[in-house]
């Protein structure tokens, strides 16, 4: 039951991690609206930023917990759900071609391989 609560923990706090930094990142790329900045954007990305770095720590513990202490596959972990958030959250996904598409989910599924299996390999 610890394991399975940890894993919640993990589950949760990364996909928030990850959407909290895709949130950084699109206001990022707002921070600089014909070559001026945008401080409001600016102040935003990075509070966005800080969220999601802090809830990654938090759920970095509860990954370690579990045996996985790979920094490696932990921050891919990361990186799949930032991806997938910075896909939802500026649209873009869309307008990718189908082969385009088919790639980001073969790179989504071979990271979640490498989650699932990290542990069997210490």
């Amino acid at each position: 039951m610890k394991s399975f609560l940890s894993a919640i923990l993990v589950l949760v706090l990364t996909v928030t991690s990850g959407v909290m930094d895709a949130r950084g990142f699109v206001y990022a790329g707002r921070a600089w609206p014909g070559g001026n900045i945008d401080w409001t954007a600016v102040g935003q990305s990075m509070l966005a930023f800080f969220a999601g770095i802090s809830l990654y720590i938090g759920a970095v513990r509860f990954m370690q917990s579990m045996g996985l202490n790979a920094v490696a596959l932990q921050s891919a972990i990361w990186f799949v759900a930032t991806a997938i958030g910075i896909a939802a959250l500026d649209g873009t996904v869309v307008q990718w071609t189908r082969l385009q598409q088919l790639v980001a989910l073969g790179v989504i599924a071979g990271l979640a391989w490498l989650i699932t299996t990290a542990h069997e390999a210490h």
